[in-house]
């Protein structure tokens, strides 16, 4: 991923919590290796979770459903115009049970997996 793109998703996501029933910060992640398809096994390997964890696939108008519609709407319409921008191929995918990782990730220009990280709660 570039300098450039990268400054960009860090400005994009800089002070947004994502909303969940509990706000937690959204990191920027950046991944090797953008072969092929990014698979379930695969977002587990490079997040470092163990092999059974169980993942949930799910797009970005879901994850940021909640996020477009309160106080911080339009610092997150940047953000997902900026993920697009900036990435091919947006996948978002759940790890977790109850307390879930978070990864919003797609294939970068300059090569390899890259996207933000946080954690939601579900109950």
């Amino acid at each position: 991923m570039s300098k450039t793109d990268l400054t960009a998703l860090k400005q994009a996501a800089d002070g947004l919590l994502l909303p969940s029933e509990s706000e937690e910060p959204i990191e920027v992640i950046a991944w090797g290796g953008a072969a092929g398809r990014l698979t379930d096994r695969e977002v587990l390997r490079l997040a470092g979770h163990k092999p059974g964890d169980r993942v949930e696939a799910t797009d970005l108008d879901d994850i940021f459903r909640d996020a477009v519609a309160g106080d911080d709407a339009e610092k997150f319409r940047k953000l997902i115009r900026t993920l697009k921008d900036t990435l091919d191929d947006i996948r978002v995918y759940r790890v977790g049970e109850v307390e879930k990782d978070v990864y919003i990730v797609g294939k970068a220009k300059g090569g390899g997996w890259a996207g933000l990280k946080s954690k939601v709660v579900e109950t």
